[in-house]
């Protein structure tokens, strides 16, 4: 009945709620930039972003718990839905880059060297390095949550371990205050758009998910912490 009346009483104009559940170094780092593109081109829409887990996004779009849900993949081709109705699809791409404090330098690994600082260990994004650690360096690496990314970075930085964090998030500070990225592996993670495929979405989804088509990137956004 809500759907109805949303679609009888649209003058042209996108107007409710959008509820949008992502990922903790998604809503870190990308939604601050959504929301403010949104809020330019469809005043009339109202976002509520919700953080869970990447292995929670498509049941929560699966089960209604939010309308759109936004998730990591390594594989810009891969857009099968997981879950039974749940349609997939690749938006744009955010350049990954392994850092770390002295322990990341060239040369035999000290102890704190294996570990791997992340914001979501469901996440794809740190993938890449568990990889080069255990087949370059030898070393079957431990996993710390850091809780954000700004909180992976200074851990990083303080020669605790070693994180693959947005590369516009450390892009002005590798080389200098002990943030090195030597020998360590950078990679492309890519942002993917979830909503339940039905014939009709609310107008105000429907426009929040044309947004997410359109939006430029990060490789042209500025970085969260500057």
């Amino acid at each position: 009945m809500d759907e109805m009346a949303a679609a009888l009483q649209a003058d042209g104009e996108a107007t409710g709620r959008v509820m949008v559940g992502s990922t903790a170094l998604l809503m870190e780092y990308e939604m601050g930039d959504l929301l403010r593109e949104c809020r330019y081109r469809y005043p009339g829409v109202q976002v509520s972003p919700k953080v869970m887990t990447a292995t929670r996004v498509e049941s929560a779009v699966a089960a209604g718990e939010v309308d759109i849900g936004l998730s990591l993949t390594l594989d810009p081709e891969d857009e099968v839905p997981r879950v039974p109705g749940v349609c997939r699809q690749t938006l744009f791409k955010i350049p990954f880059v392994a850092i770390g404090g002295a322990s990341a330098n060239p040369g035999p690994p000290p102890p704190d060297a294996d570990r791997v600082l992340v914001v979501d260990p469901d996440c794809v994004s740190h993938e890449v390095l568990l990889r080069h650690l255990k087949t370059e360096r030898g070393v079957r690496p431990s996993v710390l949550e850091a809780g954000s990314t700004r909180s992976a970075i200074n851990l990083a930085r303080a020669g605790l371990g070693v994180a693959m964090v947005p590369r516009l998030a450390v892009e002005q500070d590798l080389g200098r205050d002990a943030l090195v990225a030597e020998r360590l592996p950078s990679a492309d993670a890519y942002v993917q758009a979830l909503w339940v495929g039905t014939t009709w979405l609310p107008p105000a989804v429907s426009a929040f998910l044309e947004m997410l088509r359109k939006a430029p990137g990060a490789a042209a956004r500025q970085p969260a912490f500057a």
